[in-house]
Protein backbone atom coordinates (compact mmCIF):
# COMPACT_ATOMS: atom_id res chain seq x y z
CA UNK A 1 0.00 0.00 0.00
CA UNK A 2 1.88 3.39 -0.82
CA UNK A 3 2.05 6.07 1.59
CA UNK A 4 -1.30 8.44 -0.14
CA UNK A 5 -3.54 5.49 0.52
CA UNK A 6 -2.33 4.82 3.52
CA UNK A 7 -2.91 8.61 4.44
CA UNK A 8 -6.25 8.67 2.76
CA UNK A 9 -7.41 5.81 4.97
CA UNK A 10 -6.13 7.69 7.88
CA UNK A 11 -8.07 10.79 7.26
CA UNK A 12 -11.13 8.60 6.39
CA UNK A 13 -10.64 7.24 10.69
CA UNK A 14 -10.13 10.96 11.84
CA UNK A 15 -13.02 11.91 10.57
CA UNK A 16 -15.56 8.88 11.46
CA UNK A 17 -14.06 9.33 14.90
CA UNK A 18 -14.47 12.99 15.68
CA UNK A 19 -17.99 12.28 16.74
CA UNK A 20 -18.46 8.55 17.00
CA UNK A 21 -16.52 6.77 19.57
CA UNK A 22 -14.06 4.14 18.37
CA UNK A 23 -14.58 0.12 18.19
CA UNK A 24 -11.94 -0.94 19.78
CA UNK A 25 -12.07 2.45 22.80
CA UNK A 26 -16.04 1.05 23.57
CA UNK A 27 -14.96 -3.00 23.84
CA UNK A 28 -11.70 -2.07 26.08
CA UNK A 29 -12.62 0.86 28.01
CA UNK A 30 -16.40 0.93 28.47
CA UNK A 31 -17.38 -2.81 28.41
CA UNK A 32 -14.27 -4.24 29.49
CA UNK A 33 -13.84 -6.81 26.83
CA UNK A 34 -10.35 -7.62 25.81
CA UNK A 35 -9.42 -9.76 22.87
CA UNK A 36 -5.84 -10.61 23.39
CA UNK A 37 -3.89 -11.96 25.96
CA UNK A 38 -3.15 -8.86 27.58
CA UNK A 39 -4.18 -8.51 31.58
CA UNK A 40 -2.48 -10.11 34.55
CA UNK A 41 -5.65 -13.03 35.25
CA UNK A 42 -7.41 -11.12 32.59
CA UNK A 43 -7.96 -7.74 34.65
CA UNK A 44 -8.57 -4.72 33.03
CA UNK A 45 -6.68 -2.49 34.74
CA UNK A 46 -2.88 -3.16 33.37
CA UNK A 47 -4.85 -2.97 29.70
CA UNK A 48 -6.81 0.03 30.72
CA UNK A 49 -3.15 1.94 31.72
CA UNK A 50 -0.85 0.41 29.20
CA UNK A 51 -3.35 0.94 26.52
CA UNK A 52 -4.06 4.46 27.28
CA UNK A 53 -0.32 4.99 27.80
CA UNK A 54 0.59 2.88 24.30
CA UNK A 55 -2.29 4.86 22.51
CA UNK A 56 -0.80 8.66 24.09
CA UNK A 57 2.83 7.47 22.71
CA UNK A 58 1.99 6.14 19.33
CA UNK A 59 0.05 9.56 18.95
CA UNK A 60 -0.02 12.85 20.72
CA UNK A 61 3.65 11.84 22.64
CA UNK A 62 6.17 10.16 20.31
CA UNK A 63 4.09 11.51 16.37
CA UNK A 64 4.61 15.04 18.07
CA UNK A 65 8.37 14.94 18.80
CA UNK A 66 9.27 13.40 15.31
CA UNK A 67 7.09 16.01 13.67
CA UNK A 68 8.33 19.01 15.72
CA UNK A 69 11.91 17.57 14.89
CA UNK A 70 11.37 16.93 11.46
CA UNK A 71 10.41 20.81 10.89
CA UNK A 72 13.97 21.92 11.69
CA UNK A 73 15.75 22.02 9.34
CA UNK A 74 19.09 20.60 10.40
CA UNK A 75 16.72 17.43 10.69
CA UNK A 76 17.31 15.25 7.58
CA UNK A 77 14.38 12.86 5.71
CA UNK A 78 17.03 9.29 7.35
CA UNK A 79 17.12 10.60 10.94
CA UNK A 80 13.09 11.14 10.59
CA UNK A 81 12.98 7.95 9.58
CA UNK A 82 15.59 6.79 12.21
CA UNK A 83 13.77 8.26 15.16
CA UNK A 84 9.93 7.22 13.95
CA UNK A 85 11.68 3.21 13.94
CA UNK A 86 13.26 3.73 17.10
CA UNK A 87 10.14 5.16 19.16
CA UNK A 88 7.00 3.62 17.46
CA UNK A 89 7.48 -0.21 16.95
CA UNK A 90 7.14 -0.93 21.07
CA UNK A 91 4.04 1.66 21.77
CA UNK A 92 2.60 0.01 18.51
CA UNK A 93 3.25 -3.82 19.85
CA UNK A 94 1.08 -3.08 23.09
CA UNK A 95 -1.34 -0.81 21.75
CA UNK A 96 -1.97 -3.70 19.81
CA UNK A 97 -2.00 -6.19 22.82
CA UNK A 98 -4.11 -3.88 24.73
CA UNK A 99 -6.71 -4.07 22.33
CA UNK A 100 -6.40 -1.14 20.17
CA UNK A 101 -5.87 -3.29 17.49
CA UNK A 102 -7.14 -0.41 14.43
CA UNK A 103 -4.32 2.12 15.66
CA UNK A 104 -1.90 -0.13 15.95
CA UNK A 105 -2.66 -1.35 12.16
CA UNK A 106 -2.57 2.02 11.08
CA UNK A 107 0.60 3.50 12.86
CA UNK A 108 1.83 0.01 11.35
CA UNK A 109 0.85 0.62 7.99
CA UNK A 110 2.79 3.92 8.65
CA UNK A 111 6.51 2.35 9.61
CA UNK A 112 5.62 0.17 6.61
CA UNK A 113 5.32 3.25 4.34
CA UNK A 114 8.23 5.15 5.77
CA UNK A 115 10.76 2.95 4.59
CA UNK A 116 9.77 3.92 1.00
CA UNK A 117 9.19 7.80 1.63
CA UNK A 118 12.22 9.67 0.72
CA UNK A 119 11.22 13.50 1.55
CA UNK A 120 10.19 14.84 4.75
CA UNK A 121 7.29 16.80 3.18
CA UNK A 122 5.79 13.33 2.65
CA UNK A 123 7.12 11.53 5.68
CA UNK A 124 5.41 14.77 8.07
CA UNK A 125 2.37 14.47 6.08
CA UNK A 126 1.60 10.69 6.71
CA UNK A 127 2.85 11.14 10.24
CA UNK A 128 0.71 14.15 10.94
CA UNK A 129 -2.17 11.67 9.76
CA UNK A 130 -1.39 9.66 12.59
CA UNK A 131 -0.95 12.02 15.03
CA UNK A 132 -4.33 13.94 14.62
CA UNK A 133 -5.40 10.00 14.97
CA UNK A 134 -3.81 9.47 18.41
CA UNK A 135 -4.89 12.71 19.71
CA UNK A 136 -8.74 11.43 18.77
CA UNK A 137 -8.16 8.24 20.25
CA UNK A 138 -6.28 10.01 23.22
CA UNK A 139 -9.70 11.97 23.81
CA UNK A 140 -11.66 9.30 23.62
CA UNK A 141 -9.99 7.15 25.88
CA UNK A 142 -9.33 10.21 28.54
CA UNK A 143 -13.56 9.72 27.68
CA UNK A 144 -14.25 6.35 28.85
CA UNK A 145 -11.34 5.65 31.59
CA UNK A 146 -12.53 4.85 34.69
CA UNK A 147 -10.94 6.84 36.14
CA UNK A 148 -13.13 6.57 39.43
CA UNK A 149 -11.56 3.14 39.87
CA UNK A 150 -9.53 4.74 42.89
CA UNK A 151 -13.18 5.18 44.65
CA UNK A 152 -13.75 1.34 44.57
CA UNK A 153 -10.94 0.60 46.72
CA UNK A 154 -11.12 3.40 49.20
CA UNK A 155 -7.90 3.84 51.89
CA UNK A 156 -9.06 3.43 55.12
CA UNK A 157 -9.46 6.04 57.78
CA UNK A 158 -6.44 5.94 60.82
CA UNK A 159 -9.53 4.83 63.00
CA UNK A 160 -10.43 1.92 60.18
CA UNK A 161 -7.07 0.70 60.18
CA UNK A 162 -6.59 0.61 63.91
CA UNK A 163 -9.73 -0.98 64.42
CA UNK A 164 -8.53 -3.85 61.90
CA UNK A 165 -5.35 -4.22 63.42
CA UNK A 166 -6.63 -5.11 66.81
CA UNK A 167 -9.53 -7.39 65.22
CA UNK A 168 -6.61 -8.86 63.82
CA UNK A 169 -5.59 -10.80 66.64
CA UNK A 170 -9.00 -12.68 66.67
CA UNK A 171 -8.10 -14.94 63.50
CA UNK A 172 -4.64 -16.40 65.19
CA UNK A 173 -6.91 -17.60 68.65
Amino acid sequence: MDWKTVKKTIDEENARILKTPPEDVLRVFKYEILETEGGTGGLMLGPWFEGATASRYVGPYYVYNIVKLAGLPGYTAQQVKEMTFQLLPKAVGTAKLCGMATYAELAQKVLDCMKDLDTKEDMLKLLNALYLYGSNMNAWIHHYMKWGIGQAFRIPTREELVDMGTRNVESFV
